[in-house]
């Protein structure tokens, strides 16, 4: 197929629901038939930022670095990104204990080194030609501001305003775990001299980095169906659980929604523009398209939670989290076989928009 314009690729957040992406991703690289990457630039946030920066190491091989998310994913257990750390829990019940997290997610940085760390393999397709720039977006804790970490061929890509910066640096594990450390239960990160917390807390404009790393078009990758109701009907009393979920699910998505959103009136201020003798906005119109999960992955969770280790299905009974809403252990369910299915579900609908991704790599 033969792509046209500077495209980017945003993989949000979304936990163990990353996987939903790896499963688009595969049927793009069948539709597609490219070799290499069919986008000029990736950004991603959180698992969606681990997804990101595997394919940007196999720029050159696209086919390739999905089949390698594909066996990373299925090959998971919950033990490989996290655990009960009960000398946290127990934290909460003494003053000697500082608590930074319920969860110990030491397992994901053993899993992230082994699998996509010590190399400078970025670097590599950078200056080959196949990527244009990587980015990852992280929560400053320290400072308050989005801080998205960047590769890129691109020299201008600075940017820092209000609540938001950039800082160009070679891309490893301590970047990724900052990007993806779930807030109250994965602990800080630190960096340097500062701390950070999951990217989607404070990036109020996910689609900034692929617009600034010149795309004119952006496929965007979600994880939540947008036709469902997103709280629970009836009069039902939330717990814990049901609030973290709730937190996280709006984390990953409400931001992203929002800049879509205005990304739209954007387009529409400048065609209405081009029609005026005098155009001086500024502004250039850039397309987007977002591919959502066809099936509510709340379902799903609700089939394979029971293969969750003992201590965490014991964990999510405790504060509430099991037998109810399922939205929590869709986020936490590091499971092959969940995996698997929200892989085969992203496959079928990336194919069957077939029409629409011709058209926007056309």
């Amino acid at each position: 197929m033969q792509i046209n314009g500077s495209t980017g690729l945003i993989l949000p957040g979304g936990g163990a629901r990353g996987a939903y992406q790896i499963g688009v991703l595969k049927a793009l690289a069948e539709l597609t038939d490219s070799e290499a990457l069919p986008f000029d630039s990736v950004s991603g946030i959180s698992a969606g930022a681990i997804n990101a920066t595997a394919l940007a190491q196999d720029a050159d091989n696209f086919l390739g670095a999905v089949e390698r998310l594909e066996r990373i994913w299925t090959a998971l257990s919950t033990n490989d990104v996290f655990t009960m750390d009960y000398k946290l829990m127990r934290g909460f019940m003494t003053k000697s204990n500082k608590p930074h997290s319920l969860l110990n997610n030491a397992p994901l940085a053993q899993l992230l080194q082994r699998e996509l760390g010590g190399g400078n393999s970025v670097e590599a397709q950078l200056k080959n030609g196949h990527l244009k720039g990587l980015a990852v977006t992280a929560s400053n804790y320290s400072t308050g501001e989005a801080t998205t970490f960047f590769e890129s061929s691109i020299e201008s890509l600075y940017w820092h305003d209000r609540r938001r910066d950039s800082v160009r640096t070679r891309i490893d594990v301590p970047h990724l775990m900052a990007s993806a450390a779930l807030p109250l239960l994965f602990p800080p990160q630190r960096i340097g001299n500062e701390y950070f917390v999951d990217g989607a807390l404070r990036m109020s404009e996910p689609l900034r980095p692929a617009i600034k790393m010149g795309a004119d078009k952006i496929l965007v990758i979600g994880v939540r169906n947008e036709t469902l109701p997103l709280g629970d009907e009836g009069e039902y009393m939330p717990g814990i659980a049901e609030i973290a979920g709730f937190t996280l699910d709006s984390l990953f998505t409400e931001n992203l929604i929002t800049d879509i959103e205005r990304m739209e009136q954007i387009n529409r201020t400048i065609s209405h523009a081009n029609g005026s003798p005098c155009n001086k906005t500024g502004l250039r119109k850039i397309s987007v398209m977002v591919i959502r999960p066809s099936e509510d992955m709340r379902v799903i969770a609700a089939r394979f939670a029971v293969s969750l280790p003992r201590g965490i299905r014991l964990f999510l009974r405790t504060i509430g989290g099991w037998g109810h809403e399922w939205r929590l252990p869709s986020f936490l369910l590091f499971e092959g076989a969940f995996a698997r299915e929200l892989i085969a579900l992203g496959y079928r609908d990336g194919l069957k928009l077939q029409p629409d991704v011709k058209a926007f790599f056309s």
